[in-house]
This record gives C-alpha cells, sequence and structure tokens, in this order.
C-alpha cells in the first residue's frame, strides 16, 4: 500500500510542478488537509440546525465550484446525521439579478442556489454569529429560496416514448 500511495502522490507532485501556478500550491495544501479532515477530523461540538448559517470548508474545487473556507446555509440535516445539505454564501452580496442567486435581507451576503452540495459535517467549523446570536434568514429569503430549489432541482416530466 505504501508504494501505491507514493507512486499517487509523486504522479501528482510532476503534475503540479509542470503547471507552474499559484493556485497549485493551494491545490497541494487542500490536499493535505483534506486528508487531516477525513482521517484526524472529528464531528462538530455544537448542534447544527437546518435554515441556519454556519461557516463551512469546502477546500479547493475545480472550476466554478465555491472555494475555502465560507458561509453555508444548512437547508437539511438531522442530530445522528454525519451529513448535511447545503446552499454556500458569498462572502459580499452580488446584486448580479441572476435569478439563481438571491441576496440576502439581512446579512451582506447572496445565497448561490445553483450550488446545492451534500457534506460531511466535519466540514462545517463553527456557527455564523452576528452581535453574538446564531444567524438565519428571513422569511422572505426562505421563500425566495425554496422557490429558486424548486425550479432549479425539481424533475422534470419524463418524455413518452
Amino acid at each position: 500500500m505504501n508504494t501505491e500511495i507514493h507512486i499517487n502522490i509523486k504522479e501528482a507532485e510532476n503534475l503540479l510542478n509542470s503547471i507552474n501556478n499559484s493556485d497549485t500550491i493551494q491545490f497541494s495544501e487542500w490536499t493535505k488537509e483534506k486528508a487531516n479532515l477525513r482521517y484526524n477530523g472529528k464531528l462538530p461540538g455544537f448542534p447544527i440546525y437546518n435554515n441556519f448559517i454556519y461557516w463551512c470548508n469546502l477546500g479547493i474545487n475545480i472550476g466554478s465550484e465555491q472555494n475555502k473556507l465560507r458561509p453555508v446555509l444548512i437547508l437539511k440535516t438531522s442530530k445522528n446525521s454525519p451529513i448535511c445539505t447545503i446552499l454556500p454564501l458569498t462572502t459580499k452580496r452580488l446584486e448580479d439579478n441572476f435569478w439563481f442567486h438571491i441576496d440576502l435581507e439581512e446579512i451582506n451576503s447572496t445565497i448561490l442556489v445553483e450550488q446545492l452540495k451534500v457534506v460531511s459535517k466535519i466540514r462545517i467549523t463553527n456557527p455564523y454569529r452576528k452581535r453574538g446570536k446564531l444567524v438565519t434568514i428571513s422569511q422572505n429569503d426562505w421563500y425566495k429560496i425554496n422557490s429558486q430549489l424548486e425550479s432549479l432541482y425539481r424533475l422534470r416530466p419524463l418524455k413518452n416514448e
């Protein structure tokens, strides 16, 4: 097994060295951090509630996927589940008028509805707080988010063939 690990790491190192880009350093750092989370990570010691916002380590991803430590809205989880369904938030309001981006009323962020994702609770680092209180979404934001989720992720009718 050690030989396989060494070969894989060496191949990844050769690829990253051939690219000569500062992003490759971030990618290699995330690879190390992800291994640490995977093998040494612990579930948070605080409760995680649906419809509240938390900080989540999304790591270094591919293309336009949201990266790094960022706020996320918890859509669905349960007390005994090791995973949760999230929507990433921006750290500043986008005000870009894309129908699948919802600028929040209570905080300076935008919900990225198109980036729905399931993550391990090990990635959740802290509750998002404002003036010491857990942050949730407004009723109006809840309605807009649900509407966009239904629009984006509802199955389309099957075609009769």
